[in-house]
């Protein structure tokens, strides 16, 4: 399994396991797929297919993260600085924005969702700004039939916010 398919799988484990609690369900990642990303089954044989994504707060955190750029490092920040800051309503928001968009230009089948997971180290609370990211899709071909989320993930509890 591939980098981007072990954190593919480890986001649509996180959500299968956070949607679970939120609405009682008994899904299951199944099986790995190309086109969606995940077929997951509950214990009755319905399904919940997958098709994850990552955000970012800004260009190059995710690589920053898995250390293929130098932009977050300490010696680098120090000479070039951070740049602007982060705000959820503001870059953050048009981050997720433009990968939801990027995804539902592709269609996927049914009985699909779309997993966003926030990569950002802080802890945004998403429903700050669901409105307007939903105002910003709405005249958008939503391919997603089980809705468009997004997930963030912490030490203390995972959540998931449904866009659409």
């Amino acid at each position: 399994m591939t980098e981007k398919e072990k954190i593919e799988k480890f986001t649509a484990e996180k959500f299968i396991e956070t949607y679970n609690v939120r609405f009682n369900t008994t899904f299951a990642v199944k099986e790995h797929s190309d086109n969606p990303d995940f077929i997951c089954e509950d214990k009755n044989g319905n399904k919940l297919n997958l098709e994850a994504t990552l955000t970012e707060d800004r260009d190059n955190d995710i690589k920053a993260a898995l250390g293929r750029s130098e932009h977050r490092n300490f010696d680098y920040v120090k000479k070039h600085g951070m740049g602007p800051a982060s705000a959820l309503s503001g870059n953050v928001m048009e981050h997720a924005y433009e990968r939801i968009l990027e995804k539902m230009s592709k269609r996927y089948g049914t009985n699909v969702a779309l997993v966003v997971r926030d990569a950002s180290p802080l802890e945004w609370d998403w429903n700050m700004c669901l409105e307007e990211l939903k105002k910003k899709l709405e005249n958008v071909s939503n391919p997603f039939d089980k809705g468009v989320w997004i997930l963030t993930i912490s030490q203390d509890q995972n959540k998931i916010f449904q866009v659409l």
